[in-house]
């Protein structure tokens, strides 16, 4: 099998990592360079990378994230943010007045970039043999992180990328069915999508995930019903992202 395919088919997410290993700067360097790789909108590459090398603020963090020890453990761990601030200073430079980068779909843009930059990072290290995890959950703490990293307008956290060495072995996640995520030509209709995801709650069932303490459904019934997720369009506002409903004709 091709090394890349063999690669992306053995994904797996690991939440525990041998703590006290440096990953070789070459490694990293590679890592990087795969990152910056990644196709983007307009070459704008709206995303930047930020290294939490310093332990003290590796420690800071972990500690406002304690459902997320692995911060604290990996080998490396790297913040993807969404970021137009370059894109505002080029703008400056050409004398253009930057008002779409307050639109909706600017904020697609900037995520999409930073998306694509961070699974080519990942690809990248699983392809070099560590392991990896996401860490969405810095979203929480974004108004931290923009102290913390002192970031500037027209940028956002968006995800963190935990890279180390595992230190257990996890097995492959079943995923969804494949015709509840790929179609020809149109939508599947919701009979489709409703029998595939019953047929799933039954594979993660049995898969039986520690980490999972309810069914499939009701796990994401219960997210999308609650009122406590963070509310970050505020402070999206604060950083210049969100302050326009769109070109008007």
């Amino acid at each position: 099998m091709n090394h890349t395919v063999e690669t992306l088919q053995n994904h797996r997410t690991y939440r525990h990592f041998k703590s006290g290993l440096t990953l070789p700067a070459a490694d990293l360097q590679t890592i990087i360079d795969c990152a910056r790789r990644a196709p983007s909108w307009m070459n704008g590459q709206h995303y930047s990378i930020i290294n939490i090398s310093n332990p003290e603020l590796r420690a800071q963090i972990t500690a406002m994230q304690p459902g997320n020890p692995q911060i604290g453990t990996c080998s490396t761990y790297l913040i993807f943010i969404a970021d137009l601030h370059r894109a505002g200073l080029a703008s400056l430079a050409a004398g253009g007045s930057f008002t779409a980068a307050g639109e909706p779909d600017s904020l697609i843009t900037a995520v999409t970039d930073t998306a694509l930059a961070a699974q080519n990072a990942v690809v990248a290290a699983e392809s070099l043999g560590y392991a990896t995890c996401f860490t969405g959950g810095i979203r929480t703490i974004a108004p931290q992180l923009v102290e913390l990293l002192a970031l500037p307008a027209n940028t956002f956290p968006i995800v963190g990328l935990c890279i180390g060495t595992p230190d257990i072995e996890m097995a492959l996640k079943p995923r969804l069915p494949e015709h509840t995520v790929y179609s020809e030509n149109r939508y599947p209709d919701d009979t489709t999508l409703s029998d595939g995801l019953a047929q799933y709650e039954q594979t993660m069932t049995a898969f039986g995930e520690a980490r999972e303490k309810l069914p499939y459904r009701e796990k994401f019934a219960r997210y999308y019903s609650n009122t406590y997720a963070p509310k970050n369009i505020p402070l999206l506002q604060e950083m210049g992202w969100l302050t326009r409903t769109g070109s008007k004709s």
